[in-house]
Formats: C-alpha cells, structure tokens, sequence
C-alpha cells in the first residue's frame, strides 16, 4: 500500500523533528563548546565499536550499483517507460554534481593529500617506504575517501528513493523502501518512523557543517584579500548571515530556476579556476598525477576497504576515513532524494554511470592538480602549503595556494564567489530535500517549510563557527547520521528484493 493512500495518516514529521531541531538550535547557541565536546566524544565511541561495519560500506554500495546499472535492471526508466526527463542533460549533471559536492572540495582540496602525508600510517610515518611511495599513498586514500566510494553512496540512496518513488508512488522518504519491500515484517513500521525522523535531523545538523566551513573559508579569503581582519565572531556571523539570506533565497525559488541557475555557475566557476590552475601550474606534473591517481583507484580501492591498521594509533582512521563515510552516509538521505527528484525519466543505467563517474573524474582532476600542487611544494617546494596547514590555517591554505600562482588578485575573489556558490547549492538542495520529506505527503515541494529548515539549519551552523574546530566541523556532520550506516545495509537489501518481485526472470519486458 503506498503512503500516499488516504487510508494511512502521515506522521506530521516536520512539526516533531523541527522543535526537536530547535531545541539543538538554541543549545548550540546558548552552548556551542558544551554541544560540539558532546557530539566529539560520542562519535569517538561509535567509529571505534563499529569501525568494522562502516570501512567496507562504500566498497559494497558500489558493487550493488554497479550490479544492478549493468544487470537487465539498468533498463528501467524511472517513471515509467514513457517517462520524458525533466531536464537537459548538461542542467541534470551540473545539479547531480553540485548537490553532492558541496564546498568540501574547496575546503579540503589543497590539504586531503597533506593530511594523509603526515597523518596516515602509511605516509612519512612508515618510514620503510621511500619518498615517493608516502607521497603516492596520501594520494590514494584522498582520491578513495572522496572518489567512487562516496559517490556510490550517494547513488544508491538516489536509486533507491527514485525507483520506489517513480515505480511505486511512494514517499521520497528513507523509510518509504523498507515499508514497500518488506510489508509483513513487524520492525518495519517503528523502524520507519525513527529512521524517517532521524534523517531529517541529520540532513539539518550534517549541513550545518557545511554552512560553518564555507562561513570559515569565506572569512579567511576576504581577510586575505583585503588585509582587514574577519576572525571575531561578529564578522563570521555577518557572514553566516549573508550566506543564509542566499540559500534561503535558492529554496524558495522553484528547482528549475533557483538551482538550475546556482549548479550551473558554481560548475563554471569550478571549472574555470581549475583550467587556470591546471594551464599556469606544473601541468605536465598535474597530468602525472591523474594517471597515477586513475591506477591507485583502480588497483587500491578494495585494500583500502578492508584496511583498519589495527595495531597503529587510532586517531587518524577515526577521524579520516571513516568520519568521512559517516558523513557521506548522512548525506546520503538529502542527497538521494534531490537526485531522485530531479531524475524522472531517466535509467537506472544512466542514473548510475551518470552519478557516479562523472562526480568521481572530477574530483580526480581537482585533487590531483590542489592536493598534488601542496604536497609537490612539500617535497620539492617551499613547504609553506604544509606548515600553514598543520598549523591549523585550513581555511587560509587554498588562498597562499593562488597566492603562489600568477593572477591571485583575481583568482581568490572567484574561491570566495565559489564557497559561496557551493554552499548556497548544497543548502539549497538541502533545504528542498528537507521540505518535500515533511510535507503533507513526503513528495511535493513546500517553500514555507524550506524556509524554516533554513533558519534552523543557520542557527546550528552559528554553534560550529563559534567553537572554530575542524573536529567539531566533522562531528556535527556525522554524528546524526550513524543509524544510517544500518540503513544503508537495509536499503540494499530492499532495492534487490523489490527488483526480483517486480521483474521476475520469466518476464522480460521492463
């Protein structure tokens, strides 16, 4: 029975989760240290219970989208086998690959290969392995954490939310899978309503991160910029503020003029940036560097799965690879259910390949040009990348990057226009994601309700700005979202099983 039907009264989601919300709200303005040192510790606690379970996720959500994209299952239309996509195709990619990015790559992209340099137990810390061999692992396990594995779970839950969307009117809702493939099962209706609601907190406190880093990052570029100070918290949260305005904006305006418009230019400006970087730096070295990385992801990515370094200091795993697969899985909701939306009309094959090959061979080129450049002027350069990063100027390291580069002047105004462009596109899509989960029916868009998650998603980020921490950045990200590592195993399982029972082997039209 779908959960649209009249017969079933909906779960008023939004008015329980947001007072929920706002109570976190107002504890993070009110106690941002107390609500951040919280969070850290219960995070540390769960990644070293179930850092078992979390580390070879992604590796498996991979191989079901990639078994179901090239079975007989990959030619399925979502809605229907008349169904016509929504969007063009380069509008559907620039959205697919805005929603899930975000300003993380920005954030991290010159100091990913840095931090798994000196930090991994496999980078100048073995020191049994040459030069070259610590510099080529840091950047394996960047171009891992943030390549196909992550995407692929995105992608899954973007299959999941469409196929049981599209095919069986069903809510855009994490629950709405297990309630249609496992009907009869007993956990399945109070499993629903927890993982429900629990998504649609973490969508708000996981975003929140995004909003402060971005809040950060903006900050430091216009301090950069103009030799004026924006450290204190004042001007961080005029910051925050602007940024608010803008996504709020980006919600409230239909899909198909708020983000077609935001996706679009903030993958120009991306784009843009890294040709200039690429084109005015050691190209020959960047080129190096992409088919290194090409054969690390093709060769490693199953060792790194399965690789917990048991018997090395824990700080590092916890806080890296798997602090980050917690984080994509939290995403995941979110994302899942705009890629859905603005899928219609599109295969399952080309939802796949599309979702995850394209994302994933960007980010190679990003981080083999930014996180390759850094770790280049750490072995054979001035070394300044690496000591302004491990002094804890995250925010400031992708500007003194430009800076060493022709051109700075121009090219850190475009990074402060583009922190801004990803993090409005990322909370934008957030905050309609959010809207169409609490509306009336789990699937049409509410603009009053994305206004509110907005205001909400602002007041948590202030807690995260004021604190400064990368590790309460991270925590905050994933802390809402462990349930959803369970999920994740169950969403699998639903997908396969309603495929079988809706395609059985003897019928062979999709």
């Amino acid at each position: 029975m779908s959960l649209n039907n009249n017969e079933t009264k909906r779960i008023n989601y939004f008015l329980y989760t947001a007072v929920l919300v706002g109570i976190i709200a107002v504890l993070a303005v009110w106690k941002p240290t107390m609500l951040t040192g919280v969070i850290i510790a219960a995070s540390n606690f769960f990644y070293q219970a179930f850092d078992w379970l979390i580390m070879w996720l992604p590796l498996l959500a991979l191989t079901v989208c990639l078994a179901v994209a090239f079975s007989r299952y990959g030619n399925i239309r979502l809605g229907g086998k008349h169904a016509k996509p929504e969007y063009s195709f380069l509008t559907w990619m620039n959205m697919l690959f805005t929603a899930g990015i975000g300003v993380g790559i920005v954030f991290y992209g010159p100091i990913e290969g840095i931090w798994h340099y000196y930090q991994s137990s496999i980078g100048v810390k073995d020191t049994s392995l040459a030069a070259y061999e610590q510099v080529g692992n840091a950047m394996s396990l960047a171009l891992h954490v943030w390549g196909l594995p992550a995407w692929a779970l995105y992608t899954l839950a973007g299959i999941v939310m469409a196929y049981f969307a599209y095919q069986h009117k069903m809510e855009f809702s994490p629950a709405a899978p297990l309630q249609k493939a496992f009907p009869k099962k007993r956990w399945v209706k109070p499993v629903g309503v927890i993982i429900t609601a629990l998504a649609i907190i973490s969508i708000a406190l996981s975003v929140s991160s995004s909003v402060a880093m971005a809040t950060g990052q903006i900050g430091s570029g216009l301090e950069i910029i103009s030799g004026i100070s924006f450290a204190s918290l004042g001007w961080r949260t005029v910051i925050l503020i602007v940024i608010a305005a803008l996504y709020t904006l980006g919600a409230i305006l239909p899909i198909a003029k708020g983000m077609t418009f935001l996706g679009n230019m903030t993958v120009y400006l991306s784009l843009a940036l890294l040709a200039f970087v690429f084109l005015v730096g050691p190209s020959h070295y960047f080129l190096s560097t992409m088919t290194v990385a090409v054969g690390n992801i093709a060769t490693q990515t199953i060792p790194h799965s399965f690789q917990l370094y048991l018997f090395e200091p824990r700080d590092w795993i916890v806080w890296y690879p798997m602090a980050y697969w917690v984080w994509w899985v939290t995403w995941a909701p979110f994302v899942g259910v705009f890629l859905a939306k603005i899928s219609y009309g599109r295969t399952i094959r080309q939802f796949v390949l599309a979702s995850i090959l394209v994302p994933t061979g960007f980010i190679v080129i990003w981080f083999s040009v930014f996180s390759g450049f850094s770790l280049l002027d750490t072995i054979e350069g001035s070394g300044k990348l690496a000591e302004i990063a491990n002094k804890g100027d995250y925010e400031g390291t992708f500007y003194y990057l430009l800076e060493m580069l022709p051109g700075s002047a121009v090219t850190k105004i475009v990074t402060v226009i583009l922190f801004l462009g990803f993090v409005v596109t990322t909370v934008t899509s957030a905050a309609i994601s959010l809207g169409i989960m609490t509306s009336h029916d789990g699937r049409t868009e509410s603009r009053y309700k994305a206004v509110v998650w907005s205001v909400l998603i602002a007041l948590v980020a202030y807690a995260v700005v004021v604190t400064g921490k990368i590790e309460g950045i991270k925590a905050v990200g994933s802390f809402a979202g462990f349930p959803f590592v369970f999920l994740t195993y169950l969403w699998m399982a639903a997908l396969w099983r309603q495929l079988r029972r809706d395609y059985p082997t003897e019928k062979k039209e999709l």
